[in-house]
Order: C-alpha cells, then sequence, then structure tokens
C-alpha cells in the first residue's frame, strides 16, 4: 500500500510537471528512484513517530504521512540533481559579419582554415554587460574542427582592438589538438581597472596557429563605465 502511495505521488509530480520545465525538468527515472528512496526513509521514519506516540495504528497513519513527504522531497531531489545546467546570464554574441580569413597571402590553404569559433558568451560579475571599473568579467566560446585531420596547437586569441586603457586580459593558452569533428571550449578573463574611461570598448575573439595567425575571428563591442 506505501509503495503504491509512493508511486502514485511520484507519477503526480511529473504529469504536473509537463507544463513548466522549473518543477520537472530532470530525467524521470532519477525522479522515481529519488521518489521511491524518499518513500521508504519517510515511512519508516513517521512509522516509527507514529507508534511511539498512537500505538498501531498511529503507526500506520505516521508511516502513510511520512511516505508521501518522503516521496515528494525524493522526486525533487532527483530532479534538481538530473536537470539539465544551465548558463545564467550569459549574454551571447551573435555573429555579425562573415568569415575574414586574415592570411590572404599564404600561398596554400591550412589545416586551420577548417577551424570555427561558435557559441561565444560574455559574462560580468554585475550581469548587466557592461565593463565597469574594478570588474572581472569572463568571455567563453567554442572552437571546432570541421575537416577532416586533426589540428595541433591551436592558440585562442582574445583581444581588445581599440587601445582602451586599464583593460587586462589574461594570456593565451595553447590548445595541444583538437581532432576532426571535435572542439573545445575556452574562457579568457577580463580585468578591468579602478579608472577606466566612460565608453565602449571592441573585443576581438579569435584562434591562431602557433606562429601567431589568425584565422576565424569574431568581434564585439560592449560598453564600459567609470
Amino acid at each position: 500500500m506505501k509503495r503504491q502511495i509512493g508511486v502514485l505521488t511520484a507519477s503526480l509530480l511529473i504529469l504536473s510537471g509537463c507544463g513548466t520545465s522549473q518543477t520537472a525538468s530532470g530525467d524521470p527515472g532519477a525522479i522515481f528512484a529519488g521518489a521511491a528512496i524518499g518513500g521508504n526513509v519517510g515511512g519508516a521514519i513517521g512509522g516509527l513517530i507514529g507508534d511511539n506516540n498512537g500505538g498501531w495504528r498511529g503507526g500506520y497513519r505516521g508511516s502513510a504521512i511520512g511516505t508521501i513527504i518522503g516521496t515528494i522531497a525524493g522526486a525533487a531531489i532527483g530532479n534538481a540533481v538530473s536537470a539539465p545546467k544551465q548558463e545564467t546570464y550569459g549574454y551571447r554574441i551573435e555573429r555579425t559579419e562573415p568569415y575574414k580569413p586574415q592570411h590572404e597571402t599564404y600561398p596554400a590553404p591550412s589545416v586551420f582554415d577548417n577551424l570555427r569559433i561558435r557559441n561565444i558568451r560574455f559574462i560580468d560579475d554585475s550581469r548587466d554587460h557592461v565593463i565597469s571599473s574594478g570588474e572581472k568579467s569572463k568571455v567563453i566560446f567554442e572552437i571546432m574542427n570541421e575537416g577532416e585531420q586533426t589540428i595541433y596547437n591551436v592558440v585562442p586569441m582574445v583581444t581588445e582592438t581599440t587601445g582602451m586603457k586599464r583593460i587586462y586580459i589574461s594570456p593565451p593558452v595553447m590548445v595541444e589538438q583538437i581532432a576532426p569533428h571535435n572542439g573545445v571550449k575556452y574562457t579568457a578573463t577580463i580585468s578591468a581597472g579602478e579608472r577606466i574611461k566612460t565608453g565602449n570598448v571592441t573585443i576581438r575573439v579569435a584562434v591562431a596557429d602557433g606562429n601567431g595567425q589568425q584565422y576565424d575571428w569574431q568581434e564585439f563591442s560592449l560598453p564600459t563605465e567609470r
């Protein structure tokens, strides 16, 4: 009987979450497992408490109530653990201009031509998408290898192109290799000095080879504030 109560309660929780991703966005299997464990534990504890206070009738009643409460709590934990994680407050940078190769003087194509920058995100401490004095922020992006060969010694680059003073960007870290049809996620930190100017700053995100030659790239502008 208690098992039927737990299963019914978990089923109602999942069905009630069909209309909203915030209620039951996790794996149904994980929700049922959490509900079963929570129901068993809640039923046992509730039965002991009820038995001490009201005999076997109180124990049965306490066990039933404990099963319901434990099932709800267990289902909520299972949903929270299995729900997909999302980046909050990320400012997505859309590609606003076509790819412009930076190596027209090279006589032959390079495997680096197959690298593409995707999913650029900018996240600042205040989440207002403004670089303020003394603030730290991050630029996160992916580098994908769309070719058929492994590419070695890939250098992700994040630079400031407008000459704004007191903008400090973390130095690039070389990626040893990117396999065909695979990618890497890269994060660069941006620190603003205490007395930056109010205006706008342009950030360039690029991918380069070991010699510093840039290939696919994207620029975007952000306001700055003292």
